[in-house]
């Protein structure tokens, strides 16, 4: 299983759902606005990260998404 996903919302407008498998985040976001409309969802089965894990897992998770999906974020 790749580590990040990135799927089109089936709940959303215009939504993506970004997700980091290994730590089980999943980032909702509007196309074009990802900066300004990501919600961040850490899931219930998985160890919760303290807030300092959690902003490194984001950048990283940024990154990625920076890197390969460029067009969905801005």
């Amino acid at each position: 299983m790749d580590k990040y996903t990135l799927q089109k919302s089936s709940t959303m407008l215009n939504g993506w759902v970004l997700t980091d498998t290994e730590h089980g985040i999943v980032v909702t976001f509007e196309e074009g606005l990802f900066n300004d409309t990501q919600k961040v969802t850490v899931l219930e089965d998985v160890p919760q990260p303290s807030p300092t894990e959690l902003a490194c897992i984001m950048g990283e998770l940024a990154d990625w998404a920076i890197e390969h999906h460029p067009d969905k974020l801005f």
